[in-house]
């Protein structure tokens, strides 16, 4: 029997924050000790292709997997995943011990992401599933900020190596501790199923529509993810702590407004809040050639955060929305499929771009497909959240 929804969705949220205190650190600098090793662009991007590529063909059935077996076991396996990760990650000493330990994140994050997303929407109805897919994604963003914190406070205290070394043993001991909690307190949520559903696949015409949107959006977003602080550090400073400092204000909006801008997808409708945070998040990466100071960046970066935290929720809601419970944990391994397809072209289509053609011609491409996607959204996609 599925627990009362409601009282149930707190407990997932301590085990996630603990499961993703490198998330943040990891991000900012995974492109820095990359390069810090004589990695180019496109090696760097390798890496974050490396993370969404291993498991891709996977994820269906990780889907299928937790409609026919349980959400519970995946979650926490998850968490175990990236615990082995993290002590990777502190172990790598060249490129080749990066590139294993992200192949480790990678699959664990293909066992999160379907069970977390799942187990949330078998926790919550259409009228307050945005936010509570917000609340998860708070929960994230807090835990990595946390993890930045401590790893950036080794950095300014320790030389390179060693910061990073002590700060991924520091996240693996709290993945660790997330996975026992998992284990103690998340709910089994799978409901009732007949075998003759476990044959069917969760595509409807809606959903084959939402998933273009998710691989063009996940192309060029992920395009920009390994040279965004290259970028920076090439034009405005080469000082990390301080590019941490500037993404800081957008990290904190990511931190406490997805809830809150969630809901509103569940009041209003998925789509207007999905076009309007592809709208933002555009704006930002057709100006950012152009700005000429740290401070209007933290200024377009903060409003960028915004759309995302409107666009993120709804996305994942609508997945839900469009897709019987039974079927849940398959909608969400063609969704998780298809966006990380296009999270694995991004990073070397863009370190190629960045390398070869122009420094700014990948900023320019994903905000046109932004500002294009935010318009099929509107056209195609706009129907009234399930009652």
């Amino acid at each position: 029997m599925i627990p009362q929804k409601n009282n149930s969705a707190s407990v997932l949220l301590r085990p996630i924050a603990f499961g993703s205190l490198g998330f943040v650190f990891l991000m900012f600098m995974l492109p820095v000790y990359g390069k810090s090793m004589g990695a180019n662009a496109l090696a760097i991007g390798g890496l974050f292709s490396a993370f969404t590529a291993t498991s891709l063909f996977f994820r269906p059935l990780i889907g299928w997997a937790l409609d026919r077996f349980g959400r519970k076991p995946f979650f926490i396996t998850a968490l175990c995943g990236y615990t082995i990760a993290m002590i990777l990650f502190a172990l790598a000493n060249s490129m080749t011990g990066l590139y294993i330990a992200r192949v480790i994140q990678g699959i664990a994050a293909s066992f999160l992401w379907i069970s977390i997303n799942t187990i949330a929407t078998d926790l919550s109805t259409p009228r307050n599933r945005g936010m509570l897919l917000g609340r998860v994604n708070e929960r994230v963003i807090r835990g990595g900020i946390y993890g930045a914190v401590i790893g950036f406070t080794l950095i300014s205290l320790l030389t390179l190596h060693y910061a990073w070394q002590l700060a991924f043993v520091v996240y693996a001991i709290f993945a660790a501790i997330g996975a026992a909690m998992a284990i103690k307190n998340v709910p089994e949520t799978k409901p009732e199923i007949t075998l003759e559903n476990h044959t069917k696949l969760p595509f409807s015409k809606q959903i084959l529509k939402l998933l273009v949107i998710v691989f063009t959006t996940g192309v060029t977003a992920a395009m920009i993810s390994p040279i965004y602080l290259i970028y920076l550090q090439d034009k405005f400073t080469t000082n990390v702590v301080v590019l941490a400092i500037a993404f800081l204000p957008a990290g904190i909006v990511y931190s406490l407004f997805p809830s809150r801008l969630g809901s509103l997808s569940d009041r209003f409708g998925r789509a207007p809040m999905m076009a309007g945070g592809l709208v933002a998040a555009g704006i930002l990466s057709l100006v950012l050639p152009h700005l000429p100071n740290l401070f209007w960046l933290i200024v377009f970066y903060t409003l960028a955060t915004f759309g995302w935290a409107m666009a993120d929720p709804a996305e994942a809601a609508m997945v839900a929305d469009l897709t019987h419970s039974e079927m849940r944990g398959r909608g969400y391994g063609v969704y998780d499929f298809t966006r990380n397809l296009g999270m694995s072209i991004g990073p070397l289509l863009g370190g190629w771009l960045y390398d070869t053609v122009s420094h700014t011609i990948p900023f320019y491409l994903n905000g046109i497909v932004l500002l294009v996607s935010a318009a099929w959204i509107i056209l195609l996609l706009r129907k009234p959240v399930h009652p």
